[in-house]
Order: C-alpha cells, then structure tokens, then sequence
C-alpha cells in the first residue's frame, strides 16, 4: 500500500485528526507521518479527505480553547424566568372583589455568569508558563546558595 492510500485510509485519517487536534504543526505531523512537510501540503492543496481530517482536528482544539476563554472571561446569557401575574375584577356599583385570576407566565433576563477562576488560573499558567507557574523558575539575576544556612544550623549545633 502506498503512503498516500494509507493517509487517506480511515485508519491513517483518524490518526491525522489526532494529532491535529494534539497541536500538532504541519512540520510534526508530516516527520509523524514519515513523509516531507512538502508533500504534506501538497496532499491538503488537493483538497482530498487528509486537508478535511487536519481541518477537523484543528477546529476542535479552538472550539475547547474558545470555550475555555468563555468560561474564564464570563458572560452574558439570557435566563427564562416564571412569574405569577394576579388579575382582580371589581364590581363598578359595589366596588366588591368579583373575581380574582393567576396565571404563569414567563419572560427572559439577561443574567451575567461571572469568570470562573480555576478556568483563568489554568489559562494563565498554560498561556504564560514563565509568569503564572506556581514556582517559578529562579531567575540569573537571584544570587545562589551560599551556604549561610547550613553554616548557622553547624553553629547552632556545636553551642548545644
């Protein structure tokens, strides 16, 4: 079987779309698929089933990035509420209460969902790994272990 019959057999699109959807580039998936970067593109300018699997699996990784985003950022969305409407008739001679109807009926409002914090902190230390770390890494200018701590604990030691 040749290469090109295999990458567009359901077993090698399946394989494109995942590591599409991984993050992959082109240069990765192509050194994957043991073929040149060149020849991949030309396969997804044909405009064949191969160029449609890369096209998916990319598409689904944006679709949970955005909703990620969404998440974190809050938003606004509309909210049907139920509410009671209470009709009283009066009696124009008398002035009596002559009936009296409640009926349900609903009406939308936009309601704001606030930002989840878990889905910022998870964006911001994938966005920015080299600020939003939980430790982050020591920097050059930071001066380097000199030993004064392990010198007090010896003295400390030795008047025990």
């Amino acid at each position: 079987m040749r290469k090109r019959e295999f990458w567009e057999s359901e077993e090698g699109l399946q394989l494109a779309e995942l590591w599409a959807r991984d993050g992959e580039d082109d240069r990765a998936i192509a050194r994957r698929m043991r073929v040149p970067e060149r020849t991949l593109l030309r396969w997804k300018r044909a405009g064949g089933p191969l160029g449609e699997a890369l096209r998916r699996g990319r598409n689904a990784a944006w679709e949970v990035e955005s909703a990620l985003l969404h998440k974190a950022t809050g938003y606004d969305k509309p909210v049907k509420k139920a509410f009671k409407v209470k009709t009283v008739s009066y009696d124009p001679e008398t002035g009596k209460k002559v009936q009296e109807k409640e009926e349900l009926q609903t009406a939308e409002e936009e309601m704001h969902v606030p930002g989840n914090t878990t889905a910022q902190v998870f964006w911001l230390k994938n966005r920015r790994p080299d600020r939003w770390r939980d430790r982050p890494a020591p920097s050059a200018e930071q001066e380097e272990d000199d030993g004064l701590f392990e010198a007090l604990a010896e003295a400390v030691e030795r008047e025990v």
